[in-house]
């Protein structure tokens, strides 16, 4: 993330998002042009979801994207969400999260929130050594196993979910490869939560304590020699 530790030239951030959840609003289904008119001329492309077997089409969200697709608007009956796939610096994404949320809410007047959540999503591009995955590289996780065993893996799929003061982070760590199957990368995901007494009038201060906590645990998980990578060393 570009900000931590200063700037960070090789970030791995792929997409931020910050989502709001509600009690299920009627109005925000049936009056979706209403919000729509409002934005438009940021997010001009409309993309309809398609609803699994089984699913309710009202709870699946409707996105709206800019012309560059790298923003994005997400609308349901209970949640809202503000999407970026470029990100220059905390400050800027949420100005720009916080200017759509706060519309959203005022134009439908939630009455209450039920969670609110920030996600950083990143991929850890790597090559593989002696066929396992370095991951002591890049991240500080142990996982204590018998002797006989190394420490890194042919695969890698982890999702830990811990307790903070004010809510929680869900962690996963998982080893992904790209679409095109050119290369493998590890995704690093963190979903900071929070649910317990939300009030629109505080939303600013829930996204910034998310982003506090992230940062803390993003800074504390990486290695030393992977921080070196970030401000634009060679590894």
């Amino acid at each position: 993330m570009k900000e931590f530790e200063g700037s960070y030239p090789n970030s791995p951030l792929v997409e931020v998002v910050f989502e709001i959840r509600f009690p299920d609003e009627p109005s925000v289904d049936c009056k979706r042009d209403v919000f729509y008119e409002k934005i438009r001329g940021s997010f001009p492309r409309v993309l309809v979801p398609t609803t699994k077997e089984g699913g309710l089409a009202a709870l699946e969200p409707y996105r709206f994207e800019s012309e560059d697709k790298k923003r994005v608007l997400m609308i349901a009956m209970n949640r809202f969400a503000y999407s970026a796939r470029q990100y220059a610096r905390y400050e800027q994404f949420a100005a720009e999260a916080l200017k759509w949320v706060i519309l959203f809410s005022e134009t439908y007047e939630l009455p209450r929130l039920n969670r609110t959540g920030l996600r950083y999503i990143n991929i850890i591009r790597f090559s593989r050594e002696g066929g396992l995955i370095p991951l002591h590289r890049f991240l500080k996780v142990k996982i204590d196993l018998p002797e006989s065993f190394p420490d890194d893996f042919e695969n890698l799929s982890l999702a830990f979910h811990s307790r903070t003061d004010g809510g929680s982070i869900t962690t996963k760590i998982e080893k992904v490869i790209a679409a095109d199957g050119s290369h493998e990368a590890i995704l690093l995901d963190f979903d900071y939560a929070k649910d317990k007494d939300l009030r629109m009038d505080h939303i600013e201060e829930y996204l910034e304590e998310s982003h506090a906590n992230t940062k803390s645990f993003f800074e504390g998980l990486i290695t030393e020699q992977y921080r070196q990578y970030l401000k634009g060393e060679v590894l």
